[in-house]
């Protein structure tokens, strides 16, 4: 329950500060953008994460740089834009996921059903 949290809130997070970037006729495409990068480096992070000793500071270096890469290459903006949009956003979520948990017990058990 964990990660699909914390998935949703990177993803809740992210998008609309690189939409912030863009002016209003790109943002959808952006968007879209941002949502397929984290799809392919979030699972990475996390299988890095469980599979390793790695440090996840370092691996997240490594995702703010090909999330800036593929910013760069596939949104065609300047690699300093999208240093800078892959920077923030991946430090926004780093930082509101690792203050932000759930308890597992937030959500009801089903316990009994009423007929």
């Amino acid at each position: 329950m964990d990660l699909a949290f914390n998935l949703l809130l990177t993803l809740l997070l992210e998008i609309p500060i690189v939409a912030f970037f863009f002016r209003k006729r790109k943002r959808k495409s952006v968007m879209g953008v941002a949502l397929f990068l984290n799809l392919v480096t979030w699972p990475l992070v996390n299988i890095i994460r469980f599979n390793t000793n790695w440090n996840l500071e370092i691996v997240e270096i490594v995702v703010v740089t090909l999330e800036g890469v593929g910013y760069w290459l596939i949104i065609k903006c300047s690699w300093k834009k999208a240093a800078l949009i892959s920077l923030i956003a991946n430090a926004v979520s780093f930082i509101v996921t690792k203050l932000v948990h759930i308890d597992p017990e937030f959500f009801q058990k089903k316990v009994t059903i009423i007929r």
